[in-house]
């Protein structure tokens, strides 16, 4: 793993929640924030979400998303963050055992709730990292051979 994946995947850990974007059925925006847990070996964020969400109609309908990550400091120099593209999919059976296996090992108390799984499966990413330097960009992208 380059430096610069480390970079990511250790910001993408440090943060538990996300932005997300969808496109409802009308073609209109909307965006939802969500608890998530990172599956590092390949690179998917997995939240739940009831299907009656506008955000669950609309990934069913249109599996592409984006979102952000970001971090709330006071001071501009430990602003770090990141945008994404992502293809979302609703997990079933072995899928989804594994995906609520790392999602309630870091949200026990969301074994009450019973909802449905998702993956988010990163496709693109910026980061920028003012830690590095003001404005600093990284950038990482799925390797489709993969």
């Amino acid at each position: 793993m380059k430096s610069s994946d480390l970079k990511i995947t250790t910001f993408i850990q440090q943060q538990h929640v996300l932005s997300l974007s969808v496109i409802l059925a009308e073609n209109q925006p909307w965006i939802c924030n969500a608890f998530y847990v990172f599956d590092k070996e390949n690179w998917c964020l997995y939240l739940l979400s009831e299907l009656k969400t506008k955000h669950a109609q609309a990934m069913l309908k249109n599996p592409n998303v984006a979102g952000t990550i970001s971090n709330s400091p006071k001071s501009i120099i430990k602003i770090q963050g990141i945008q994404f593209t992502a293809n979302a999919e609703l997990l079933t059976e072995n899928q989804a055992s594994h995906a609520y296996e790392l999602y309630y090992h870091a949200f026990p108390f969301a074994r009450v709730m019973k909802a449905p799984i998702w993956s988010i499966r990163l496709q693109e990413i910026k980061m920028t990292n003012n830690l590095m330097g003001f404005a600093y960009k990284t950038y990482w992208q799925r390797d489709e051979a993969c």
